[in-house]
């Protein structure tokens, strides 16, 4: 009976030695998580600069006004995860996952987004400031209001969101696309447009001044407002009132 007792306990011993120690202590503190490659968890505030998530699923997780500066999620699945209010500078999210993410209000400066899918994603207020988004996937993204200037996104697809009052001045955005955007009071000032497409786009207070690469952008199908600053020599015909578009306002 003695021997029976003595294994049963030390089996229980090395079982909780070999419990991660990590997921206990996120458990008993939830400003503190332990990574693991498929956490999804709730750590507001947390700091989280510098970490190493690269490849790791933490979808549906809760990290609003976490600091990620400097961190690694390049190849991380992050959908519908909370990084609302983050802090996000020089942060690596190539090739990254986050469909259905919020970075509203998020500090996402120089952050790289190469390659990553950002489908319907919340970046609305958020400042991307000399970011990188090249060939980044970003339909249905809502960016209103959000400040893309000095950002690098040459063959991003920005198709079907919603850009307006977005700032993409002096971007590099060559190649990308903006076909059946929502964009109203859009500023694409000093911005290198070689080969952008405008498709389908209603232009309504949009102002191109001194954008460049403006004679081989696509507008076919788009048209314009009055408020527009269009590139010089573009003749581009005035959009038809929305049927409805009264009522909206008036509700």
């Amino acid at each position: 009976m003695f021997d029976r007792r003595h294994k049963l306990t030390l089996a229980a011993l090395i079982g909780a030695l070999m419990f991660p120690a990590g997921q206990m202590v996120a458990q008993e503190n939830s400003t503190r998580v332990a990574w693991a490659p498929s956490y999804g968890g709730a750590c507001a505030d947390c700091d989280l600069r510098e970490r190493n998530l690269s490849g790791w699923d933490i979808s549906n997780a809760h990290y609003p006004r976490a600091d990620l500066s400097g961190a690694l999620l390049r190849a991380t699945r992050a959908m519908n995860v909370n990084f609302a209010g983050a802090v996000a500078e020089r942060t690596d999210f190539r090739q990254a996952v986050l469909d259905g993410a919020s970075f509203n209000d998020a500090e996402l400066l120089q952050a790289r987004f190469d390659n990553a899918s950002l489908l319907n994603t919340n970046l609305a207020d958020a400042m991307l400031n000399g970011a990188k988004l090249r060939k980044s996937k970003l339909n249905g993204a809502n960016l209103r209001r959000t400040d893309l200037s000095n950002s690098f996104a040459e063959g991003a697809d920005f198709s079907g969101a919603n850009v307006s009052g977005a700032i993409f001045d002096s971007a590099r955005l060559a190649g990308a696309q903006f076909n059946n955007t929502i964009m109203i009071g859009t500023s694409f000032k000093d911005t290198a447009l070689d080969q952008a497409s405008f498709a389908n786009v209603r232009l309504l207070d949009v102002d191109f001044t001194g954008a460049t690469g403006t004679d081989s952008i696509d507008f076919s199908g788009a048209c314009t407002d009055p408020l527009s600053r269009l590139p010089e020599g573009l003749e581009i015909g005035p959009c038809a009132p929305l049927e409805g578009a009264m009522v909206v306002e008036l509700q």
